[in-house]
């Protein structure tokens, strides 16, 4: 099956996917946030030591942001289609989270009075900074005594990563794909080759641990995807490639990004499999489970403490599909709806603009 046709959303699974992945990372973080004990492993890193579920999972993210965005600019071709789609669908649901976070679960889990917590005027710096992609996981007295002390919702630190790419991503159309696709693969060669070479010039500025300076190439690797779409087959023989490609660079500095390549083949193909098609989920609630999940484990620990890690990632797991569930029925879907009716609207007064010149 070539791209093309996976990219058809009735040939992939790709919510079912990313639902999957954000469950492991909440699984990746439990290890953190309530401690292992002596009868956990986390799954991940029990068959692959130098990598564990949460970073194994934000980096298979960000491949299907890079192939599911990229796809979509390429068949709208819009630069407004482009900015208010991503508006819609990050934004209110971000803000959504941080309101109820600020507001409920903070005046609930802070060991201030009301009056303290709000005269500290922390909560808005936690709004106004999160908002804008600014990580600040800091509410007055909340979790300070957690074994992850203080940290409201550590998830948010990659989302500056993602919306960084959505930009560099919509520059590089405006400026180099105008008249053809395939000038976009320059710069995401460039990036290759700078993976690979002892001291990166064009990613020099993300420090050097795998977690982030993976993540842009993630996003480029299934942008790449979209855009050769009509040229890349996915098949059992990529697969075999893939595993053997793994088995050779399995202990030299490359295997971060041999692995990373391998997985993302395997994900696509495994996600075209019909046994795979036939557990397609009703709502794509992946992105509420990952604002969510964070909070939601250190306020388990806060009232539990430590317990079984196994029950600790059941526990989160359940509370956070609940709550991405509200999230995605009552903000998500609305807003999205929202957001293509501004978009048809804009539309049509170009249009309207056009007839009239």
């Amino acid at each position: 099956m070539k791209i093309s046709q996976f990219l058809n959303k009735d040939n992939n699974n790709l919510d079912l996917v990313r639902i999957i992945l954000a469950c492991l990372v909440i699984v990746g973080h439990s290890d953190a946030i309530n401690g292992s004990g002596s009868y956990w492993i986390d799954p991940i890193q029990h068959f692959f030591k130098f990598t564990y579920s949460g970073a194994f999972a934000v980096k298979l993210f960000f491949f299907i942001s890079g192939l599911v965005v990229t796809n979509s600019y390429l068949s709208k071709k819009s630069a407004t289609y482009f900015i208010i789609s991503r508006i819609f669908r990050i934004m209110p649901a971000l803000l959504f989270v941080l309101l109820l976070t600020v507001f409920i679960f903070g005046l609930l889990l802070t060991n201030l009075d009301i009056y303290d917590y709000l005269a500290r005027l922390d909560y808005l710096r936690y709004i106004r900074h999160n908002l804008i992609f600014y990580s600040y996981y800091l509410l007055p007295g909340v979790f300070t005594e957690n074994l992850y002390p203080n940290i409201v919702n550590g998830s948010f630190w990659s989302l500056r990563y993602e919306v960084g790419c959505y930009i560099i991503l919509l520059i590089l159309f405006v400026l180099l794909g105008k008249k053809s696709k395939y000038y976009i693969l320059i710069p995401i060669l460039l990036i290759f080759i700078d993976t690979f070479l002892p001291a990166r010039f064009i990613l020099g500025f993300i420090d050097n641990n795998p977690e982030k300076y993976l993540l842009p190439i993630s996003f480029a690797y299934g942008a790449f995807f979209a855009i050769m779409s009509d040229k890349i087959e996915i098949n059992i023989y990529v697969v075999i490639f893939s595993l053997l490609a793994y088995i050779v660079f399995k202990n030299t500095v490359y295997i971060d990004l041999v692995f990373l390549f391998a997985s993302c083949n395997i994900l696509v193909y495994l996600s075209s499999r019909f046994f795979i098609l036939k557990l397609k989920p009703k709502y794509d609630i992946s992105y509420g489970i990952y604002l969510w999940g964070f909070l939601i484990q250190q306020t388990i620990f806060h009232f539990f403490g430590h317990i079984y890690i196994g029950f600790h990632c059941l526990l989160a797991i359940i509370f956070s599909v609940i709550l991405a569930l509200i999230t995605f029925i009552f903000i998500e879907k609305p807003f999205i709806k929202i957001g293509k009716s501004i978009i048809t609207h804009v539309d049509n007064i170009k249009g309207v603009k056009k007839l009239n010149f």
